[in-house]
């Protein structure tokens, strides 16, 4: 009944297409507009250099490490305007069957857990989706500048990022996305509105991180007491995350508990997501 409901979300969502090109396609034909602008403006820069016989001309040319592209467009789902372009999808989600009022339609023929989880997963499906969008959107965008600058082309630098980190980031920024998810679910049943399911999870994922910020300023460690005590954020728990794979690259010092990141971030996605069918199974949708 679960993969009922779900292929029925599935096929839903797949058939609105200004979502889909909004919610996955608009920000990596962004990021490959951005590196074409910004290939173009290096090979003027490079010519120009060359032309006055400047020796600088040559490091512009050095090769574009595609996996290191990769991994910092998928990093870059964490910012704010990412997520929203994500949660567009969310809010369409979670939220057309109250805007449109067609529960009423749907709730007699699966379990309402089933409908709403059904949801959640396609979801999850849309942020894999959009995310490998994310990495190949970077990749494209270094071959643009590697073609445009007449640099070289190496899958991976030297001192670069591995393809253990890139499948690590990508696992990560998934997780922190079905968190925010998972409480655009729960907003969107207690409101029943899609503006909110869109504009709060983002609002308090922000505020997340200024007050993160703001908790570490005067701490040469960002893990010690009683700072690693208020790590509750999930936040806080992706850069944990992330931090265990290139500490000094993230600003951490010490070694990273990230089992227990990973944990608190799974619990955050169960029990926003728990809480979301608890209170979706106690509406009434008689004129939903």
């Amino acid at each position: 009944m679960l993969a009922d409901a779900f292929a029925a979300e599935r096929l839903r969502f797949f058939k609105a297409r200004g979502t889909v090109f909004w919610s996955l396609a608009f920000v990596p034909l962004v990021s490959i507009a951005i590196g074409l602008v910004q290939g173009l403006f290096m090979r003027h820069l490079l010519g120009k250099a060359a032309a006055e016989g400047n020796p600088a001309a040559m490091l512009g040319r050095a090769p574009v490490a595609l996996l290191n592209q990769a991994v910092e467009a998928v990093s870059g789902s964490n910012f704010f305007i990412v997520q929203l372009f994500f949660l567009i999808a969310a809010s369409a989600i979670l939220a057309g069957d109250y805007r449109w009022e067609t529960w009423r339609f749907l709730t007699p023929r699966n379990t309402r857990a089933n409908l709403l989880l059904a949801k959640l997963a396609t979801f999850g499906l849309v942020t894999v989706t959009g995310l490998g969008l994310l990495a190949v959107g970077g990749i494209v965008s270094g071959l643009l500048s590697a073609v445009l600058t007449g640099g070289g082309v190496v899958w991976a630098a030297a001192e670069g990022n591995t393809n253990a980190q890139l499948a690590g980031i990508f696992c990560i920024a998934f997780l922190e996305m079905m968190a925010l998810g998972a409480l655009a679910t729960v907003i969107a049943v207690a409101t029943r509105a899609g503006l909110a399911a869109l504009l709060v999870p983002v609002g308090l994922w922000v505020v997340q991180g200024f007050v993160v910020s703001q908790l570490q300023k005067g701490f040469d460690n960002p893990l010690e007491p009683p700072l690693r005590y208020l790590l509750g954020f999930p936040v806080l728990q992706a850069d944990l995350l992330k931090a265990a794979l290139s500490p000094s690259r993230m600003g951490f010092a010490t070694a990273i508990d990230w089992p227990v990141a990973l944990a608190a971030l799974l619990a955050w996605i169960a029990g926003l997501t728990a809480l979301a069918v608890w209170l979706f199974q106690r509406q009434d949708l008689t004129r939903e």
